[in-house]
């Protein structure tokens, strides 16, 4: 079973001149590479910005699975006697594809209404959660504030009450005490799992 990685290049439209990497430091002045130069700068120009939104957030899911050393292959629910949570584990990657679906079509919005206007930070957190629930990867704080689309402390702020109300878990990489990884607990899989079913 493999993680459910997203964001495919289509299409092209150029972008301002602005958006080059110019001198080789990035806006936390950090240097880049010539190698990674050229390639921001091919970005810049040919993608579109939301295309890069969509490669930033599958470059986030790779280093969650790199962190974590996941391997689909060793992927496999726990045995639970037949019941909801059991029904859906195992149509969790079905499941799974329609939480894509509708995460897609959320991200068509902001092509068309400010994302301000848009903001659903938590959700967004646990349309996200599901999908890599659904391929056994946990997420990074740092991959779900990005996925949340909100500034950090506020998508912080979300990831707190979610801990707090049980519907998600935290732990720490045990390769890196600084990273720590968030998936769904039961009762989130339970809820957003029944919510997809009648979707």
């Amino acid at each position: 079973m493999q993680a459910m990685l997203s964001g495919e290049k289509s299409g092209s439209r150029s972008a301002p001149e602005s958006a080059s990497c110019g001198e080789g430091h990035n806006r936390m002045g950090t240097t880049l590479s010539r190698e990674t130069r050229t390639i921001l700068d091919s970005l810049a120009e040919d993608w579109k910005p939301a295309q890069i939104r969509d490669l930033a957030a599958t470059l986030f899911r790779l280093a969650d699975s790199i962190e974590q050393g996941w391997d689909g292959s060793n992927s496999q629910s726990i045995f639970r006697w037949p019941n909801r949570l059991h029904r859906i584990e195992r149509n969790a990657v079905n499941l799974a594809w329609k939480a894509k679906c509708i995460h897609q079509n959320r991200e068509k919005r902001r092509n068309f209404v400010p994302a301000a206007l848009l903001a659903e930070p938590a959700w967004d957190m646990l349309l996200e959660l599901f999908m890599q629930y659904a391929g056994g990867a946990k997420v990074s704080v740092k991959s779900l504030c990005h996925a949340s689309h909100a500034p950090a402390t506020t998508a912080l702020r979300y990831i707190d009450e979610l801990e707090r109300l049980d519907l998600i878990r935290r732990e720490r990489s045990p390769s890196d005490r600084r990273v720590s990884f968030l998936s769904l607990t039961d009762k989130g899989v339970l809820a957003m799992g029944s919510y997809l079913e009648e979707h």
